[in-house]
């Protein structure tokens, strides 16, 4: 079927079920950033790719809502479907509750999935068609009706993850959860984001590319008596085995089983922000026991084991992402394309023998690519390297011992003036931010500007947040807190603490001409002076001296610079020797 196709049958449906409008989120029921194929709902009606958007059908108009990281990507893969691209947080472009407002009348309806669709945003969408005068319906998945090959549910391995790298037995962690019910006077709690499931019961899967998770839902009981819901019932009989009480149950029982304890008036737990307005309502809906989950910020504060394992698997991620280096010099000449960057990369990253997958699909930019923000390259359209220009590479690993995320940006010949002037504005703004100190309680959108400063005094500026959380052998974007310019983001006003792990990541995008970003991970630490904290950077790879106008740096930062290439040698030299030794030696050697 063709797009128009899609949409032709989805406003067959529309018509059977009265609907005057249907939303096609990109969310899953467990409101995951990247959904297993079978929710991927929003790509398969539209063609778009980009891991965020929402599309919104009437019976005469279709839209895709997407964000400027997206907007080139957008634009190339709707063109010819009949779907127009709006551009979020652009002048003149509304949010599509409020074109929906616009442009439907008084008592129509709107339709949407409410298996995919959060508690909370049902509850804000509600709202806002209610002062339109207009319905919403959340009893219909109509995508189910018209995908006809629609993936099945997904039921891949699982393992656990042991308690030598997490630094904490999963049962501990799950008397925490029941100690914050008894507090609360819930006497059960529902778990849905994945990424929490995983943490809570020290489980990883693979039923979602490039996030070790597996598809389910938990609910835990006060006095002790937990279920678990997942379809991999037999990988998860050893695990279950070691707690009493334990049920293990069909994914599909999750709903059944909430409205026979809402039966028994029990008090029922869920997070209105991950949980879908369909199980909310089985548990008693948004007005009974609606509580944000305690588990983001337990899970974000990284213990001490967990940060030992980190810092040592940067070490050996560096050492992979040296020897793409000069593999990538190797080939130049004969001719490679980004797509062989990306496989060569994960090719690299798997000798370490604790290595499970990348973290994201890789952006291998090269020249004018580089300037697309969330960039991905096929093997059939990836652009062919030469050896001059500019390579903007942004990847990651998932290790049994931690997640990495890594941006750097390589010249591939002489660079420009204009270049090198770009790039040290950005390695200007990374060091400022890295070098940051900070009284507890401040939020990522205080800090931001630290990294946005030197761009802003040459009137230079990025569209994208300078920080995301990254889990620890979990989703490389996690919350709850962040780096952001936006005074709205709940994340960038959520409180940094000491433990949490975020990204570094300024940038600078001249379209059609290059892409510059330079990403370091670092650790929330506390200062020797009560009450303030700092960060710690623990990504180990050099920064391109190549691409540095030496005479931007002021003298701090060209110590921070020197430090920083010393510890990248006396933490990766020990895994090299030979020429690769040689060539770290030369990559570090001081300004």
């Amino acid at each position: 079927m063709t797009v128009p196709d899609k949409l032709s049958a989805l406003r067959q449906e529309m018509l059977e079920y009265q609907l005057d409008a249907y939303i096609i989120p990109s969310t899953d029921p467990h409101q995951s950033e990247y959904p297993a194929p079978r929710w991927a709902s929003r790509e398969w009606i539209s063609g778009f790719t980009g891991s965020a958007g929402t599309v919104v059908v009437t019976l005469h108009e279709a839209k895709l809502w997407t964000d400027s990281r997206y907007f080139l990507q957008a634009e190339e893969e709707l063109a010819g479907t009949g779907i127009q691209l709006m551009k979020l947080k652009t002048p003149h472009t509304p949010e599509y509750a409020d074109w929906l407002a616009d442009h439907l009348m008084s008592g129509q309806t709107v339709g949407v999935d409410g298996r995919v669709f959060s508690a909370r945003a049902a509850q804000q969408l509600k709202k806002k068609l209610k002062k339109a005068e207009l319905h919403l319906k959340t009893d219909y998945d109509l995508i189910g009706l018209v995908w006809k090959d629609r993936p099945e549910l997904p039921n891949r391995p699982v393992s656990e993850h042991l308690a030598e790298f997490s630094g904490e037995n999963w049962k501990d962690r799950l008397d925490q959860l029941t100690g914050w019910m008894q507090d609360e006077g819930l006497d059960y709690y529902l778990v849905s984001a994945l990424d929490e499931l995983a943490w809570l019961l020290n489980l990883r899967g693979t039923d979602i590319d490039f996030n070790p998770l597996m598809v389910g839902y938990f609910i835990a009981g006060r006095r002790g008596d937990h279920a678990v819901f997942a379809e991999q019932a037999e990988a998860l009989a050893k695990w279950a085995g070691q707690l009493d009480n334990l049920q293990r149950l069909p994914y599909a029982d999750t709903e059944r089983y909430l409205r026979r304890l809402n039966a028994q008036d029990a008090d029922i737990g869920f997070d209105p922000a991950s949980t879908s307005v369909w199980l909310s309502t089985a548990a008693g809906g948004m007005e009974s026991c609606g509580v944000a989950s305690p588990i983001p910020k337990w899970k974000a504060r990284k213990n001490e084991t967990a940060l030992a394992h980190l810092r040592e698997v940067m070490a050996h991620d560096a050492v992979a992402l040296l020897r793409l280096r000069r593999w990538l010099d190797t080939r130049l000449s004969e001719g490679v394309t980004e797509y062989e960057v990306g496989e060569k990369l994960a090719e690299l990253r798997g000798e370490y023998d604790r290595y499970v997958s990348e973290s994201f699909n890789p952006i291998v930019g090269y020249n004018g690519n580089g300037a697309i923000v969330h960039y991905h390259a096929n093997a059939e359209r990836a652009a062919r390297i030469r050896p001059e220009g500019i390579l903007l590479l942004d990847s990651g690993g998932q290790y049994h011992n931690g997640t990495t995320d890594i941006t750097r940006t390589f010249a591939l010949g002489e660079p420009t003036a204009e270049q090198r002037e770009h790039f040290t504005l950005v390695l200007q703004g990374h060091i400022d931010l890295a070098t940051a100190r900070f009284p507890r309680g401040t939020s990522g959108v205080q800090l931001d500007g630290f990294a946005r400063r030197p761009l802003w005094q040459h009137e230079l500026n990025y569209g994208h947040g300078t920080g995301h959380g990254v889990g620890f052998f979990l989703n490389v974007h996690e919350g709850p807190a962040g780096i952001s310019p936006n005074p709205r983001s709940q994340s960038a006003q959520y409180p940094l603490e000491p433990g949490m792990v975020l990204s570094n990541e300024p940038g600078y995008y001249l379209e059609g001409e290059y892409g510059i970003r330079t990403e370091n991970l670092v650790v929330v630490q506390e200062s020797e002076e009560e009450g303030w904290l700092h960060f710690e950077t623990i990504t180990l790879f050099p920064i391109d001296r190549q691409l540095i106008d030496e005479t931007l740096l002021s003298p701090a930062q060209k110590v921070w610079l020197n430090d920083y290439h010393r510890m990248v040698w006396e933490r990766v030299s020990p895994l090299l020797e030979g020429e690769e030794l040689r060539w770290l030696e030369e990559a570090c050697r001081s300004l």
